[in-house]
């Protein structure tokens, strides 16, 4: 037995506490209690969790952890903040970026007033031109008298180049057909923020249980201080085990997952976001479980 599990098991025992009474306490298995107080630390899940386990150990029978720390340093095993990921379908995607849509450039309003007003223009010159051009023909054919072909010339230049005007009405009806698939992008956005709903099933033990509904499944955590964290799919399998630090954040997309449960050991350094809504934890205390099931993969 180590000088460390010695000192905790007489803690306890002076305490009145037996094993069985610490496990309901601490959550904690009573063989993992056993193996902490004998020094057996080989034996625990991983040895991130002698630091944990042993922290919660104190904490349950009055003690302070940190000074334990120091005294019974060369105790501990230091597995320098050791993490498991594992492989998971959705691991591919976790640090995926999403791609973000790209604002559409406007047309400035006044461009297409400016470009009808360049075509009138243009076709008034033509216009002009042809008309100076058969009339100086037909003039050079017929001689006719200098002053009829000055009034000749006077009257087409003023009377033809009026009639491009009502082309003006046609061109700027175009204008108004660009807002149109900025309005039908902001509804599709509108329609997918909306389409994911969290909902609270049951709670039981250190466990709460919850039903998500929508077609995402997005999960960042945040972390404020340390923790011991397991992320597990439907079939036990580990997704993530680790120690994170203040400040650290882990994110995942769950979309193709059943089920995943969230081991939090220390849930007020904690906070859990699914689908950009922060998760409030039901139950009021250190160690506990979210346990969530996917419904939109049925």
């Amino acid at each position: 037995m180590s000088e460390l599990g010695q000192f905790l098991r007489e803690t306890r025992e002076q305490k009145g506490l037996s094993l069985e009474d610490l496990q309901r306490t601490t959550k904690i298995q009573k063989r993992y209690l056993l193996a902490i107080e004998e020094g057996r630390f080989d034996t625990l899940p991983g040895l991130f969790y002698a630091r944990a386990f042993v922290k919660t150990y104190a904490e349950a029978v009055g003690l302070d952890p940190e000074p334990l720390f120091e005294q019974y340093r060369s105790e501990l095993p230091n597995p320098q903040k050791e993490a498991i990921d594992l492989p998971s379908r959705s691991e591919r995607s976790k640090s995926a970026v999403r791609p973000t849509k790209k604002s559409s450039s406007k047309t400035p309003a006044f461009l297409p007033a400016v470009i009808a007003l360049a075509f009138l223009v243009v076709l008034a010159l033509g216009i002009w031109l042809v008309t100076t051009n058969i009339g100086g023909e037909r003039d050079a054919a017929m001689a006719p008298d200098p002053e009829e072909n000055v009034d000749a010339d006077f009257s087409d230049q003023a009377t033809e180049p009026e009639e491009p005007e009502a082309d003006v009405e046609p061109d700027t009806e175009e204008e108004p057909v660009e807002e149109e698939p900025a309005v039908e992008e902001e509804e599709e956005e509108e329609e997918e923020t909306a389409s994911s709903e969290l909902n609270v099933v049951d709670s039981s033990g250190n466990t709460t249980f919850y039903e998500l509904e929508g077609d995402r499944f997005d999960v960042v955590i945040q972390f404020s201080g340390s923790s011991y964290v397991d992320v597990k799919d439907a079939e036990g399998s580990f997704i993530y085990s680790g120690t994170p630090a203040d400040g650290d954040e882990l994110t995942y997309q769950f979309d193709g997952e059943e089920e995943v449960e969230f081991n939090f050991g220390a849930s007020q350094n904690v906070t859990l976001i699914i689908n950009d809504e922060e998760v409030e934890f039901e139950l009021d205390a250190i160690h506990q479980k979210v346990n969530v099931v996917n419904n939109s993969n049925e």
